[in-house]
């Protein structure tokens, strides 16, 4: 942006400036930069409020400074509460509760979870820098599961909508003009296989065979034609020494 609004040409394109007392580029550099920050808070605005927003109580570089942390703890040991990340967990809790209780988590016990694993946390001798979520649910795997649980869902969360994308290019390439009726179900198989399965150097087809080979009501004979096969190229050598 720099290089377009300071130099007299960008990317081989010359650029032809206008004088100083009209809106030339020069001139108007601030009003664009201020449109295109306008534009981009307007584009990220929802990362600001809501779910997103809560989301961010899974990165240890929001949680209180060390000496914060200190006195979180000295609070809790004194009242017996300690309100950080509450209110974010609350909204967390909320928004994931049908998909949490499907999995068997018990939502009731995450908010006792989240105090418990708050001092746990603290009472770490590293600093929370060092600290990452895998070493945590080895250490308090058995004390917080619950909420390590709703911990794992938010992080499994994609960074960009790069795989949404490919899994729409891949849909477009399965379901063609040709194979335009093809059910849900049958879709949903083909693109499982296509975006899930290892590549064919990797694919080891053996336990496919053997489900063919066994999941059917009749049995499967795939050496039904070995002997004529044989019989025929027999007769077809003979038949060329003839």
């Amino acid at each position: 942006m720099m290089k377009a609004t300071m130099a007299n040409s960008y990317e081989g394109t010359s650029l032809t400036r206008g004088d100083s007392k009209t809106l030339g580029l020069v001139v108007s550099q601030d009003k664009m930069l201020d449109s295109l920050v306008e534009s981009m808070t307007d584009r990220f605005q929802d990362a600001s409020v809501g779910v997103l927003c809560a989301t961010k109580l899974v990165s240890f570089t929001n949680w209180p400074e060390s000496g914060d942390a200190a006195a979180e703890y000295f609070m809790f040991c004194i009242t017996g509460q300690s309100d950080f990340g509450d209110t974010e967990l609350e909204t967390l809790v909320d928004h994931f509760k049908p998909v949490l209780e499907a999995s068997g988590i018990h939502v009731e016990r995450i908010p006792g979870q989240w105090t418990v694993l708050k001092v746990l946390i603290y009472q770490e001798p590293q600093s929370l820098e060092k600290i990452s979520w895998f070493h945590v649910n080895r250490s308090h795997q058995h004390s917080c599961p619950d909420l390590l649980a709703l911990v794992d869902l938010v992080m499994s969360f994609p960074a960009s909508t790069a795989e949404c994308e490919r899994g729409c290019s891949s849909m477009k390439q399965v379901k063609t003009d040709w194979c335009s009726n093809l059910k849900s179900e049958t879709l949903s198989d083909l693109l499982m296989v296509q975006l899930s399965s290892p590549g064919i150097r990797e694919y080891d087809p053996s336990k496919a065979v053997m489900l063919w080979h066994q999941d059917s009501v009749r049995s499967r004979r795939p050496e039904f034609m070995d002997h004529a096969k044989g019989v025929i190229a027999v007769e077809s050598e003979e038949s060329d020494e003839v």
